[in-house]
């Protein structure tokens, strides 16, 4: 379905270079995108800090691991202290004891 929407100059410029990034036509970027909205707009249940970054995070097959919002992302640093503050709460695991 064809459609014409306004779309601001630096929201545009901004998905354009995301979608030549990940070797995409522009047109499939953007349904890819509105998918992506919707399936996360549909979600009930909140996720938990660290499930949430990792489905953010980029795996590379050499082993590696990117996150692609950057270092300079605050709810980076929001996840990662909370993923802190959880693991504090718990107590340690005894690696001898019988699983």
């Amino acid at each position: 379905m064809k459609t014409t929407l306004e779309i601001p100059d630096d929201l545009m410029r901004a998905v354009k270079i995301r979608a030549v990034e990940s070797n995409q036509k522009l047109k499939d970027f953007i349904a890819d995108a509105l998918r992506k909205s919707l399936v996360q707009s549909q979600d009930v249940e909140p996720k938990d800090a660290l499930q949430a970054l990792r489905e953010r995070l980029i795996f590379h097959p050499d082993g590696s691991v990117t996150n692609p919002d950057g270092i300079d992302d605050p709810e980076f640093f929001e996840d990662l202290e909370d993923i802190r503050r959880r693991s504090r709460l718990e107590s340690a695991r005894d690696p001898f004891a019988d699983a």
